[in-house]
This record gives C-alpha cells, structure tokens and sequence, in this order.
C-alpha cells in the first residue's frame, strides 16, 4: 500500500517527475522548515529521500521527515552503505542533492573533504560522482561575513555546488522560501533546452498619466509574462525582465530585472537592451499603452471641471525589434475582444506579418475566467510557419507550451 504522502506528488507541476533528490537536512534552527520544503519538491514530481545529520535529528525527530515523504530517513549508514547507493552509483544513484539548510560547520567539512557525517558523507561523494549539488546556507549574517565561511563558499562554488544565498533579516541569514529553492532545484535537473540562450521579455501593465495622480492602463497583472520568465529560466536560459506597473513582485530567481512605469519607460529599456546585448529570443508579453494624453499636467485637477482629453498613439515596441536586433526571435502577444476564433486568428497573423514576428500569441480577454488577472489563459499559439494550436490551462501550463513551440521553430 503506497503512504498517503504520495497523493500530494505532481499536484503543482510534473518538472521533476522521476527525479530523485536526497534532502540533506543539517542542524540551522531553519531545520524544522525543511519538510515543507522535501513536500514542495514532492509537489513538483520528486522522490524525496530525507538525510539527517545526527545534530539535526536532535532537533526535529525524524519520523516527522518519514511522515512527510514516505521515506525512512538516513541519519547513519549502515551495511547498505547508502551513500554509495545514492551518491555514488549512475544505476540507481540521486539526480540531485539537496542541502537545505546547512550550517557553517557543514560547509566547512565539505569544503574541505571532511566526510563525518552522514551529510557530509553523501554530499562528499556526490561531488566526486558529479551529481547536482544545491547548498542553502541559513545561520547569524555575520557568520557568513566570516573569511574563512566566504572562502569556503567560494571554494564549493569552484566544485559546481550552487549556492541558493539566504534572505537577511533581523541580522540573521535566514532560509529562503520554499517556491525558490524548489525552483532552483528544477533549474538543475528539469531541462537544459535553454542553456546558453538569452531571452529578452516584457510583462505587465504600463500606465500613461493624465495629471499627477490619475492615469489610463489596463488590468494586465504581469502573471503571463512572469511565468515566461521564470520558465525560461528554469530550462537554463539567461532571462532579463522589464517589468510594468502591477502589484505582484517578479519571479524571485529571476535576478535581471527592471522595473518600469510608463510605455515610453519600458520601450526605452528594452531598446536600450536589445541595443547592449544580442537576445534569441524577445517575448513581449506586456500591456503597453496603446494610447497616452497629448497633455499631463503636473498637479491634481480638481474633479469640479470638465475635462477633455486628447489621445494620441504611442510607439510600437513591436514594429521596431527587428530592426534594432535583426537575429533574435520575435514573439508577440495579442489580446482582442469579443472576437471569434477565426476573426482572432486573422487579426493576430496580419499583425504577426506586419511586425515580422516569428510567432505569435492570441487571446480573447473578454471571457473573465481566462486573460487579465486570472491564473488561467485560453490561446491560440500561432508560429510564422506551421500548424497553430490552441491551448487552454493555467498560465505556467500556456508558457511551456509556449516555449516548446518557440523551440520548435529552429
């Protein structure tokens, strides 16, 4: 009989489906976070096998870490020799180790070759099988400032061990949030269909202001956008993001980003982008202003008047991609309203040609259930040359889709 635990596998994601990670857990008072953590990457696919340094199994039993996986924790090797069987073996060894959160102590024994533990252990010979390391370090901010910590750290990095660094607060290195390490731990192991490529994408909505308070935008929140981001991210790519004005933060591993408000902000960006550095692909997913007020005036206006206003067009970052960066991949968005799925499609291959776009996506935003602000999009995916397709999930679901049609495209 499977353990319960096993119903909450692939319920947010199928990117580490049949992967198996060793969950090394050293003793960082963070270590009572760490469940949460081997249950997330369950959630993406993962099987999860728990390892407790013998500090660390003082601090939180480990039949909680049984409970939550399925598995019967590691804290000593025995006649198994397990870690020769995770860590040291291609049949039937570990995709990846995990060692969230690890100590100072920790990183200095591996550092340095010192296998005592049974963490130390696994992830010594790991490293000498050369299977995927990901240290999370979570301790005092100034123990991480300490010389010998830093070097050590760089020493690991000089290995191959990626370091996913703690969030500072309250003077104190503290583990990170379980959606980053787990998307750290995808990018390791997902997909590498990506690697070696730079990918430019715009996302959000833009606002064009009429005095200094009030302005004309549209309900974009960005999640489109972002889950290109982040997907593309996680098959290896180098991602920039220039962002616009919605209240949802990016996607936290994404570490180029900008944030703007205006079209002309975000135009002059990604211009200034595609003018410094050569991109594959360009994705512009966001909701710039179509229109801005001839005038802004620089103050609040009394609501007592009446007010005219004249609108004139803005630029069109589409219409001049190719001409800045003749080489990379051009894929646009286009949203319409209360269209047919022939009229959509129609409107959406005219401005593919007319903008030499590469590909481009179509949707209807009408229907309040899928579009601006849900977590979910209905869209026909239509590439310059080949079959279109319509796709219909949750918008991580549509950018995947997305990008494996991109990638088809070569």
């Amino acid at each position: 009989m499977s353990h319960p635990s096993s119903t909450i596998i692939g319920t947010e994601g199928d990117e580490l489906k049949d992967k198996v990670i060793i969950h090394c857990i050293t003793s960082s008072i963070s270590c009572f976070l760490a469940p949460q953590i081997s249950r997330k990457l369950m959630r993406h696919g993962a099987r999860v096998i728990p390892v407790l340094s013998p500090e660390a199994a003082k601090f939180v039993d480990p039949m909680i870490f049984e409970w939550a996986t399925g598995e019967i924790p590691i804290t000593e090797i025995k006649g198994k020799v397990e870690h020769v069987r995770y860590a040291g073996l291609k049949e039937e060894g570990a995709d990846l180790i995990l060692v969230a959160p690890i100590t100072a102590n920790s990183i200095s024994k591996i550092a340095n070759g010192i296998m005592d533990t049974v963490v130390t252990l696994m992830t010594g010979t790991a490293l000498g099988n050369k299977i995927p390391v990901i240290m999370v370090p979570t301790m005092h901010e100034v123990m991480m400032h300490n010389p010998a910590i830093e070097e050590n750290i760089d020493k690991l990095k000089k290995m191959g061990v990626n370091i996913v660094y703690p969030r500072v607060e309250e003077e104190k290195a503290k583990i990170p949030e379980n959606d980053e390490i787990v998307n750290y731990c995808i990018r390791a192991i997902y997909s590498n269909s990506l690697k070696g490529k730079k990918v430019l994408i715009n996302a959000g909505p833009t606002r064009a202001y009429i005095d200094g308070i009030r302005f004309i935008s549209n309900p974009s929140s960005g999640k489109m956008g972002y889950a290109l981001a982040l997907e593309s991210w996680r098959r290896g790519a180098e991602v920039k993001l220039v962002y616009g004005a919605t209240l949802l933060p990016p996607p936290k591993v994404i570490e180029d980003k900008i944030k703007v408000t205006s079209a002309k902000e975000m135009y002059d960006q990604m211009i200034s982008a595609l003018k410094e550095d050569q991109y594959d692909y360009v994705i512009l997913a966001a909701a710039m202003n179509d229109f801005e007020s001839e005038e802004i005036f620089d103050e609040k206006l009394s609501s007592a008047i009446n007010l005219e206003i004249i609108l004139k067009p803005t630029k069109k970052l589409a219409d001049v991609v190719k001409e800045t960066s003749p080489i990379s991949q051009l894929i646009l968005f286009k949203a319409e309203y209360k269209k047919s799925d022939e009229e959509l499609k129609e409107i959406a291959i005219k401005r593919m040609q007319n903008a030499n776009a590469d590909l481009i996506v179509a949707n209807d935003v009408s229907n309040k259930q899928f579009g601006f602000e849900s977590d979910l999009n209905k869209v026909l995916i239509i590439p310059f040359e080949g079959e279109s397709q319509a796709k219909e999930g949750t918008k991580l679901q549509i950018a995947k889709w997305i990008l494996d049609a991109i990638e088809k495209m070569e």
